[in-house]
C-alpha cells in the first residue's frame, strides 16, 4: 500500500459526527462534529439532550439517530450517569 492508498494524514472522517468512548468516572463524552468548509468543533456532552442541542446548532441538517452520520466509539446511545 502506498501513501496515496492510505489517504492523507488529515483525511476527512467517514462520519460527520464522532462520539468518543464512554470512559469510567467521566462526566461527559467527547463529540466531534465536522462542519463543511471550516474546522470541526469538539465539545463535551453529558447527555442526549445536550448532544442534540449542539448538533442542532452546529449541523441542523443532520439527524442524531442516523447511523451513517453518527459514529459511536462504544456504547451507542449511552451517556454518563449522574
Amino acid at each position: 500500500m502506498t501513501q496515496a492508498d492510505a489517504g492523507a494524514p488529515h483525511a476527512s472522517p467517514a462520519h460527520a459526527v464522532e462520539v468518543g468512548a464512554l470512559e469510567p468516572q467521566a462526566h461527559s463524552r467527547q463529540v466531534r462534529i465536522v462542519r463543511p468548509g471550516t474546522t470541526p468543533v469538539v465539545v463535551a456532552c453529558s447527555s442526549r439532550q445536550q448532544f442534540e442541542e449542539v448538533l442542532r446548532r452546529e449541523r441542523p441538517d443532520l439527524s442524531p439517530d442516523a447511523p451513517d452520520v453518527v459514529h459511536w466509539a462504544d456504547h451507542p446511545g449511552e451517556w454518563p450517569s449522574g
